[in-house]
């Protein structure tokens, strides 16, 4: 779609709800000029115009979503099968639905940060290593899986399947895949470019993130994945699958970076950086949100400014949006006020790429006896975590908000 026309749907969007005033009759994509930040729903819709102007172009090229934040945003505590209900996947779906747009499942971590919350995939054979906030895998997730060692997903609608892994430069070891029960490791192609033989290696110097095996084209149907560790004496780094249904080069794609527990300091490592921000980085997306601050942080300001500067270098062709959630039980007002003043200034300091979004202004003041909860808290006092209803609103507040005018 040419960006005349995307205009032309902008303005007409506009005078049908009556908000002329929020929409810039000049529009250019390239225009980084704005000096306040977008910090109401109207400026920030008008601040999005490049990621309307991705989703509009959904059918020829896919439009990317990175969520990065904390146990809020990853679906801590839901009930199993978490993948189906959590505020991530339920978004990608209503996009999808608003666009009549097709797609598969799309990206499961390796296992959620959430100790309490059940993995949508199983483990088998030898133990798996969790590792957290290193250079491996969005979020912060990596699973290190020795010889004899397996991981599997729960079957899903596919045509396509990315496998995501890292490299490692000590005790590295290999991986294969294995599909439907078949061993497909040397069908598939690496995104280096090289092909990966028998088995996939994880050696490699620096250690690093970012790189995926993918498989020829499948025939649609539901596919069961399994990732097993293949060398003696090493591990094979896993970060993730992705499961694509007819849109391996198209469509809307949201995919999971949280990790329950993270502050804005865990993703502004060195290590984070050669890890989870080089995974965004290999996804290029057009939009990264970031809901970082329920969990206290030592120095909030220093970290979010670090971060939001990661996060401007690794996805260079995306809007970032800084994401003020609703007032935790555990938190007083005074000092979740304080959290917001540093949302809205680094927003600031960055404006021709940061928004703020107050996701608060979309949600029940919450009591902190769980009064005023409307059904949308998994824990009665204090309220903390959203449960299935709430990361349903919570995923109908975002899709309303990136909606195509």
């Amino acid at each position: 779609m040419s960006r005349r026309m995307l205009l032309l749907l902008v303005v007409a969007g506009c005078l049908a709800v009556g908000a002329m005033t929020a929409c810039a009759l000049s529009y250019s994509p390239d225009d980084d000029s704005g000096t306040e930040v977008a910090d109401t729903d109207a400026e920030l819709r008008d601040f999005l115009r490049p990621w309307f102007s991705a989703l509009a172009d959904q059918e020829e090229k896919p439009a990317k979503i990175v969520v990065v934040g904390d146990s809020i945003s990853e679906g801590a505590m839901l009930p199993t099968p978490i993948h189906q209900i959590r505020f991530v996947r339920r978004l990608q779906e209503m996009l999808r639905d608003q666009q009549d747009a097709v797609g598969g499942a799309g990206f499961f971590p390796a296992y959620y940060g959430d100790p309490f919350s059940v993995d949508d995939s199983t483990r088998s054979g030898v133990p798996a290593q969790e590792h957290s906030f290193d250079s491996w895998g969005l979020g912060g997730r990596a699973l290190f899986l020795p010889d004899g060692s397996s991981v599997t997903y729960p079957p899903q609608q596919s045509t396509g399947i990315r496998v995501w892994f890292g490299l490692i430069d000590v005790l590295a070891g290999a991986g294969r895949v294995i599909v439907d029960g078949v061993d497909v490791t040397s069908q598939g192609t690496l995104s280096t470019g090289e092909v990966p033989g028998e088995t996939i290696t994880s050696a490699g110097t620096p250690a690093r993130s970012g790189i995926w095996w993918q498989s020829p084209p499948m025939s649609r149907g539901a596919h069961t994945v399994a990732v097993s560790g293949a060398g003696p004496g090493g591990v094979f780094v896993h970060t993730g699958v992705e499961f694509l249904d007819g849109d391996e080069d198209s469509g809307i794609h949201v995919y999971d970076a949280s990790h329950s527990g993270a502050t804005a300091q865990d993703f502004d490592s060195e290590a984070m950086a050669a890890g989870h921000w080089a995974d965004v980085r290999a996804i290029d997306p057009q939009l990264v949100l970031i809901n970082l601050g329920t969990n206290v942080d030592p120095d909030y300001a220093a970290s979010l400014e670090r971060l939001v500067e990661l996060a401007l270098e690794s996805a260079p062709h995306a809007q970032v949006v800084l994401v003020h959630g609703y007032e935790p039980g555990h938190w007083s007002a005074r000092d979740w006020e304080e959290v917001r003043q540093v949302r809205e200034s680094v927003a600031a300091r960055h404006a021709d790429r940061v928004g703020f979004f107050d996701l608060a202004a979309h949600w029940p003041a919450l009591a902190k006896d769980g009064s005023t909860s409307e059904g949308l808290m998994l824990e009665e006092a204090p309220p903390i975590h959203p449960n299935t209803a709430g990361n349903e609103r919570m995923a109908e507040i975002f899709a309303e908000l990136l909606e195509l005018p």
